[in-house]
């Protein structure tokens, strides 16, 4: 039995480095790609939760600019600010059925983050390729003001967490693409949980004034490396 067990950590431990062990150096599949700092330009597209009350940020399109910082080992530190050309439903509580739809507004979301990404191949590419994962924290906000229905989306955190896979040459330029998942907040106001007499509520007894819920966007970047 430990006969067998050695063997398969000396298979596991072994095949990662087939590729490179056996082959020359300037044929692997693995090349280094060590660099300090990037900055890229990146558009997508915004999954926007309207939640349940159907009034949160709609999907639209989404552009932004990122900064890379590498800081030790597969470990980079990234910095984004993005912005969604989002919308919103506006609701009148105090009216019921057809009435209490008044449409949609235009409703942009600035979201600033920061974190944490790691490379998957260490700081080495992959026939050009490098898929990492990554999390961190940031802000999201939205300069529009409270509707009739006294909603409004205001500043609140959000947190992140998703994967990417980024292109790299041994020139200055490369590029990603990146899938990231956002939670934050959406407050409602009292008037979701109160209604005129005969009218009802937006939102029932048993529903939360105040939930969490995620947000994905999916981008598409080119990068520009200026330190290596």
């Amino acid at each position: 039995m430990k006969l067998v067990l050695t063997a398969a950590l000396l298979c596991f431990g072994v095949a990662p480095l087939a590729a490179q062990v056996g082959t020359e150096p300037e044929k692997s599949p693995y090349q280094d790609f060590v660099y300090h700092q990037d900055f890229a330009v990146f558009g997508g597209y915004f999954s926007g939760n309207k939640g349940t009350a159907n009034v949160g940020p709609q999907s639209s399109p989404l552009f932004g600019v990122r900064y890379g910082l590498h800081i030790a080992g597969p470990a980079e530190m990234s910095i984004r600010i993005a912005r969604a050309s989002s919308t919103r439903n506006v609701l009148d509580p105090a009216k019921s059925g057809a009435a209490r739809d008044l449409g949609t507004e235009s409703d942009p979301i600035w979201i600033a983050d920061a974190g944490i990404n790691i490379a998957l191949t260490g700081q080495k590419s992959y026939h050009h390729f490098v898929p990492q994962f990554g999390f961190g924290l940031g802000v999201s906000k939205s300069n529009s003001s409270r509707d009739v229905g006294g909603y409004a989306f205001g500043t609140g955190f959000a947190i992140h967490f998703g994967g990417g896979l980024k292109f790299v040459t041994h020139g200055p330029w490369g590029a990603r693409l990146d899938l990231t998942d956002y939670f934050w907040q959406l407050s409602y106001p009292g008037a979701y949980l109160q209604a005129p007499t005969g009218i009802t509520p937006v939102l029932s007894a048993g529903q939360a004034q105040n939930e969490w819920k995620q947000n994905a966007t999916l981008t598409f970047g080119i990068s520009y490396i200026f330190s290596r």
